[in-house]
């Protein structure tokens, strides 16, 4: 229809913008389920590693499980920032620590990159991550220098702050 020779240049241009928006909401979609096909750690790992390409991964995911909400919102916390990473911050390492207290389990997750984060220049992805660390944590905290940049944050062993 948009090759009809009949077809005038507004409703060729109209055409093409109704197409677009139907790509962007069936690549949303994709990209919508294939977070619900991320089911394990495993996967999630395997993810992070094709986000990164050439970006060494020091991360270890054998951090206690989670209520189910809190770790669907812990993978996609991970995948933007390791997407964050690979897009925006020249780093050769992207790392995820854990460590376990009584009560919580701290999480740091960062790169080596250039820094250059601001949390009030948040853009879609990071303000993303933003609302979901207030949703799961008890605290958190980000730092962003010429060395690289880090997200801080505990999540209660009972599953999250809101919980």
């Amino acid at each position: 229809m948009i090759g009809d020779a009949n077809l005038d240049k507004k409703h060729r241009i109209a055409l093409r913008k109704i197409r677009f928006s139907i790509s962007q909401t069936t690549k949303s979609f994709r990209d919508q389920i294939y977070q619900l096909r991320l089911t394990s750690r495993e996967q999630l790992s395997k993810q992070v590693v094709e986000i990164l390409g050439e970006i060494k991964l020091a991360a270890d995911f054998n951090y206690p499980e989670f209520d189910p909400k809190v770790e669907e919102a812990l993978s996609q916390i991970i995948l933007e920032l390791a997407r964050n990473t690979s897009r925006h911050s020249k780093a050769t390492c992207f790392y995820l620590n854990f460590k376990e207290n009584e009560e919580s389990i701290e999480f740091e997750i960062g790169d080596d990159g250039i820094g250059g984060v601001k949390p009030k220049d948040f853009r879609f992805g990071l303000a993303s991550i933003d609302e979901l660390l207030i949703q799961i944590s008890s605290s958190y905290s980000s730092s962003s220098k010429s060395d690289g940049s880090s997200f801080k944050f505990q999540i209660r062993k009972s599953g999250s702050n809101n919980a």
